[in-house]
């Protein structure tokens, strides 16, 4: 009686001793299963949808051409510029007393993009209708520039694309939040990939280390064969022994001791764990509780319990008893994909006030492939009595007085001769002598002194002030009179005439962006006609 009183306690110290090398290691195994709708069509039948985006997809649906029990109608609201800043860095120098040696500043170029895109939703089954608005917002820094100049001539070459690069990145993240609401609410999403933990010890001293990691392999080798569309009940024969082994570890390891309390709670989260995803809610709130009684890690159960909550109200929601069935998703519209694209959700308008030479002021739409193509004339969108584009309308720079877009973009009517071959045309069997004519060309820079713009996306223009006519910087007699010229445009702006003389500028858009800063920042008289 003594020796057997004695053996038991014996073990019960080597136990307590074991349990003090009780580390625990979260082994991964693969779990499937399908995602519940919290919204669902319970009829099959009628798990249809469709919609005017092809980017909007609902699992476990059919897509058809109209008409579906989901209708859903998406609207791209476009994309706005907000205020274009250049903001101005200070850089110092310091030696090693910290005295300021040299100062520099950084210029860099900071705007806001914002798009939003509006969604409606008619349910057939429930009669709902729903309608949502999504927006979206990024402010874009450009890198450092050396000068302002550089700073505003980057972003002024640069505008249509960075506007087109955030409204597409814009447009695929509002299509992104829009899939992961509908499919919450109405779609099966099988999960394939997803990946759970089981506590497992990690000493290879403690008694249970063996058994604890034959257990996982039997755990790991069962769900790796799980399908979200296959049934489980195999699976739940596959687990009991597994259960059964860790349910028989908690007794073994009686105490108050924390690391004793921590072999306990291996047993009840791997047991709540596993009873979860082989569907029975009830005996995972047992467990989890447990693991509330056991006092070791409290959150968990109460983890547990709010999962296992879920699960329930999924379930009697979808009125079915598993999350694992059978997932349909289709394509029945039969709509080719360049049929689904309309010209109205590929082709991005752009807001722009125009000004006639008669001074009437009109609100138009140009297609950003167009704006490229503003000189001799412009091309803007034309719409029925209903809204409907049904085509283009063009209207001749000669009756164009200036074009200012809403985005900040400016074209003018400035009248030059070009130095291209086009200078000179054929009319009637006869040659005409090309000669000063009306083009629509970009400002780059205005000020009371002096003025330059770009025409056909390659031509530079000077314009004094004062002038009616402007210059082309291609002409030979701008090229060969380089020097010349802009002696002449500086006229009693000693210090530019002389970075002139020192050929401090060049004939490109940059240098003469400067020049034209400089000259305008020059406190004394205007520049004269150079024409």
């Amino acid at each position: 009686m003594k020796q057997g009183l004695l053996t038991s306690i014996t073990l019960l110290f080597c136990l307590i001793s074991f349990a003090q090398s009780a580390d625990l290691d979260k082994e991964n195994f693969k779990v499937s299963y399908v995602k519940l709708p919290t919204k669902p069509i319970l009829d099959d039948t009628k798990r249809t949808y469709s919609t005017n985006n092809r980017g909007i997809s609902i699992s476990g649906f059919s897509k058809v051409k109209s008409e579906g029990t989901l209708d859903y109608n998406y609207t791209f609201n476009g994309t706005e510029i907000g205020e274009v800043n250049i903001n101005k860095n200070k850089i110092e120098k310091k030696d090693k007393e910290g005295k300021v040696v040299s100062v520099r500043y950084e210029y860099m170029v900071v705007v806001t993009y914002s798009s939003s895109g509006s969604l409606s939703l008619n349910n057939a089954e429930t009669a709902e209708n729903f309608q949502k608005t999504y927006s979206e917002s990024t402010t874009y820094k450009s890198s450092t520039f050396s000068s302002y100049t550089k700073a505003k001539d980057y972003y002024n070459n640069n505008r249509n694309n960075l506007r087109n690069k955030y409204r597409s990145a814009h447009k695929s993240t509002i299509i992104s939040n829009i899939n992961t609401y509908t499919n919450r609410a109405y779609g099966y999403i099988p999960y394939t990939t997803e990946y759970e933990y089981l506590w497992i010890l990690g000493s290879k001293k403690h008694p249970e280390f063996q058994k604890h990691h034959e257990a996982f392999d039997k755990v790991k080798a069962a769900f790796d064969n799980i399908k979200y569309d296959e049934p489980i009940d195999e699976i739940k024969k596959e687990m009991e022994p597994i259960i059964e082994y860790f349910n028989s570890v908690i007794p073994n390891y009686p105490g108050d001791k924390r690391k004793l309390r921590k072999v306990r709670y291996a047993s009840y989260y791997n047991i709540a764990n596993l009873y979860y995803y082989l569907e029975m809610p009830e005996k995972v709130k047992e467990y989890a509780q447990k693991i509330i009684d056991n006092n070791y890690d409290k959150k968990d159960g109460k983890y547990f319990i709010n999962k296992a909550d879920k699960l329930i109200k999924s379930l009697e929601i979808n009125k079915t008893n598993t999350r694992h069935m059978k997932v349909l998703t289709e394509d029945l519209s039969n709509v080719p994909d360049e049929e689904e694209e309309t010209e109205t959700a590929d082709v991005e308008l752009n807001k722009a006030y125009l000004i006639t030479k008669e001074n009437d002021t009109t609100l138009v739409d140009i297609k950003s492939s167009d704006i490229a193509s503003i000189g001799y004339k412009l091309k803007t969108v034309e719409y029925d009595q209903n809204g409907t584009p049904i085509g283009s309308r063009v209207k001749s720079a000669k009756k164009c007085k200036e074009l200012v877009f809403v985005d900040g973009l400016h074209y003018r009517n400035i009248k030059f001769k070009e130095s291209s071959i086009k200078s000179g045309a054929v009319d009637a069997g006869q040659m005409v002598l090309g000669g000063a004519t009306d083009k629509l060309c970009k400002v780059l820079f205005e000020s009371d002194k002096i003025n330059l713009y770009l025409f056909n996306q390659s031509e530079l223009v000077i314009l004094p002030a004062g002038s009616e006519k402007g210059k082309s910087t291609m002409g030979a007699g701008f090229v060969f009179g380089f020097k010349k010229n802009l002696t002449k445009y500086a006229e009693g702006c000693p210090t530019v005439i002389e970075k002139v003389a020192n050929k401090e500028y060049k004939n490109n858009q940059e240098s003469l962006l400067k020049f034209c800063d400089e000259l305008t920042k020059c406190s004394s008289t205007p520049a004269q006609d150079g024409n």
